[in-house]
């Protein structure tokens, strides 16, 4: 059985209808290109308040099940309060276990993988068949100077991590607002492009995400071997 993902990011909710409004295009994909689950990796709300992720919750597409992880701008115990969810949640997806890590730094933009959270999402990975792993900051460089300043500041762990929890197919992650495509240790690091916002090609111009371009999405179709096929999207 082949599964396909819905991977969101960086929605950056506000109480401002056009902020849910871009979640929406993201989420209104045609019937033939339906996903089996989706994965939201962060800075679901832009200030962390109940009412932006209670925004979220109606927006999200009914009877499709669906994860989320907090980024930089979520208070992660608001969002999993008003999401329902814990520190590491999971869906699972036919041969597919998705698991959520909160790598969320109280007051930072970067992230960080402590070994609690390694534990928990170790025990959540027992008995896959195949895992993806979700998180805010990507743990590899981008080549944009301000975005490399706010990653995973720890990628060994995560890298110590997958190791333990074979096989994991694809880590999943979002933050810098673009789509991105790299590897670590031989496994997939993708990243899906912003829902707010796109970031800009050139680190020295002011301000660095743009948010006048539309929003975007990955669509990741995994087959039963483990192999990934990515595609990124963006609504008008």
């Amino acid at each position: 059985m082949s599964v396909t993902l819905l991977h969101l990011s960086d929605p950056h909710l506000t109480e401002d209808p056009a902020s849910a409004l871009r979640l929406r295009q993201v989420l209104d994909l045609p019937p033939s290109r339906r996903p089996d689950a989706i994965v939201v990796t962060g800075d679901v709300a832009d200030h962390g308040q109940p009412r932006e992720y209670q925004a979220f919750t109606a927006a999200m597409t009914a009877g499709i099940p669906w994860i989320a992880v907090p980024g930089n701008h979520d208070n992660p115990e608001i969002l999993r309060r008003e999401l329902r969810q814990d520190r590491s949640p999971v869906i699972e997806v036919g041969p597919l276990r998705v698991i959520g890590l909160d790598v969320t730094v109280p007051g930072e933009d970067h992230g960080f993988l402590d070994e609690d959270t390694a534990r928990l999402v170790a025990a959540r990975a027992r008995g896959a068949h195949q895992v993806a792993l979700a998180l805010h900051q990507p743990p590899v460089r981008t080549g944009h100077a301000v975005a490399d300043a706010m990653l995973l500041t720890n990628p060994e762990a995560l890298i110590d991590l997958v190791r333990r929890i074979p096989p994991v197919v694809a880590i999943l992650c979002g933050h810098v607002h673009t789509a991105l495509a790299s590897s670590l240790a031989g496994t997939p690091v993708l990243g899906a492009p912003g829902i707010a916002s796109t970031l800009t090609l050139d680190p020295d111009r002011r301000p660095i995400t743009m948010p006048d371009c539309p929003p975007g999405l990955a669509l990741h179709h995994i087959d039963d071997d483990g192999s990934i096929t990515t595609t990124f999207h963006h609504r008008a």
